[in-house]
């Protein structure tokens, strides 16, 4: 098990006399705070509106100080610590702040605001000595973070997922969603790799393997990218997807929560966002809607994030239709199963296509499936497959291993099996040797 991150810090508690100062100054702080600037600006400060903020606070524990000394009354023993502590409950996430500030915290739950987790290299732990006073205050701060977004956490609204401004993911339950507790989920999005150099240079795949996954973009090969959740999908699809370096491409992305950051790194990409409905219950703009929005925009390949409903049809109809070299990502155990998967995800679309048509669909679509894990022995996430698919033997899509991990080895290696998709290469022009035959490995194909 790897060691922990000299990043996660707990913090010390306040002491008993510090926790009273305190909560009477979070209350003082937030009524100074609201009357100065109204609840509206609070929701989205600016610059100088965040000074402002910090020097009420000063101000606040300052007058604190005084009327302590005055009356004998316990001081603050950590003035300071007090002033970070008010200041993140004003503009941040609270008590969760230094963790989201932390760069190996992947993710933070709270499971009511007295289970509070942390998940670092792959590892869940348990902060004993972190809570919120009630189960008021973790509700009152999702409020406060998904408010800007225009979203809301009510009974009437008892789920809420929104991406927060630096990126990350939160997800919020409360009942009667739930039995008891606000429960709360903040997934922050780390890129650890920008291209597929990166990823050879961090363990994730082989020096052979990316060259062949370059090459495979380049020659416009339609790729899927499939794994379990926090495994990297999102970080494999933005690497292949800064391969596509061509002037002449104009690549438009549809995600969820954008994640991905090729609009800054291709000459020429539109990045589409999904949003969902209002307080009134309208505007929502579905994955569906985008992508079939994408295709009126000229695009040469479409990226979707991810395909998790009906939306899996109208990738396949993009890639059928003059959109070669599309990339999306998938959850599955495995490249069959990601194949499976998408048939199933097809079907869920109004247009209730047979379950036939959509499987020779799919082996006439999908060129690759790129399979990647993550090893919680070692906290690192792998390439564990790159996988072709052949065709259909009856009603069954057939493939075959092109790179796999074999037991006896620690990286990702070239089979030996010869793919087929060395036509397209040749026809696109792309230049690309396979690895040496020594280099093989013998592998048992599932």
């Amino acid at each position: 098990m790897p060691a922990h991150s000299s990043a996660i810090v707990d913090r010390t508690a306040p002491s008993a006399s510090d926790q009273a100062t305190e909560r009477v100054l979070r209350a003082d702080v937030h009524t100074a705070v609201s009357q100065l600037l109204g609840e509206r600006r609070l929701l989205t400060p600016g610059v100088e509106d965040e000074e402002r903020i910090r020097t009420i606070i000063r101000e606040q524990i300052i007058a604190s100080q005084r009327r302590a000394a005055s009356t004998n009354a316990p001081l603050l023993t950590d003035p300071q610590a007090t002033e970070q502590r008010l200041v993140d409950d004003v503009l941040g996430l609270g008590i969760l702040q230094p963790y989201m500030l932390a760069p190996d915290i992947e993710e933070i739950i709270c499971n009511g605001p007295n289970r509070i987790f942390v998940i670092a290299d792959g590892q869940k732990r348990l902060l004993p000595d972190l809570y919120f006073e009630d189960d008021d205050e973790l509700r009152q701060l999702v409020k406060r973070l998904v408010g800007p977004l225009g979203r809301r956490l009510d009974e009437t609204s008892p789920m809420v997922d929104a991406r927060l401004p630096d990126g990350a993911r939160l997800n919020a339950a409360i009942p009667p969603a739930t039995t008891r507790w606000c429960a709360v989920t903040i997934r922050k999005f780390i890129l650890r790799a920008h291209s597929l150099e990166e990823l050879v240079s961090l363990g994730t795949l082989s020096n052979s393997a990316a060259q062949f996954l370059d090459a495979a973009v380049q020659a416009g090969l339609n790729l899927l990218v499939s794994g379990p959740t926090g495994s990297g999908k999102t970080t494999l699809l933005n690497a292949l997807g800064t391969a596509i370096a061509s002037l002449d491409e104009r690549v438009i992305t549809v995600e969820e929560v954008a994640e991905l950051q090729l609009e800054g790194r291709l000459p020429d990409c539109v990045g589409l966002q999904a949003r969902g409905s209002n307080v009134e219950g309208i505007g929502a703009i579905h994955i569906r809607d985008l992508v079939r929005n994408a295709l009126r925009m000229r695009p040469t390949r479409i990226v979707v994030g991810e395909v998790r409903g009906a939306e899996a049809l109208d990738m396949l109809l993009a890639m059928n239709t003059g959109h070669e070299g599309s990339l999306t990502t998938i959850h599955g155990n495995s490249a069959r199963d990601a194949l499976e998967r998408l048939v199933t995800l097809a079907m869920m679309a109004e247009e209730r296509l047979s379950g036939e048509a959509l499987t020779k669909m799919v082996a006439r679509t999908i060129d690759l499936v790129v399979h990647v894990q993550f090893d919680p022995q070692s906290g690192q996430r792998r390439i564990t497959s790159i996988f072709e698919v052949t065709g259909l033997e009856g009603t069954t899509l057939i493939g075959q291993e092109l790179w796999t991990l074999a037991p006896t080895h620690e990286r990702l290696s070239w089979t030996g099996t010869q793919p087929r998709c060395l036509a397209k290469f040749a026809a696109k022009g792309v230049p690309y040797s396979l690895p040496l035959s020594e280099e093989a490995v013998s592998v048992r194909l599932s």
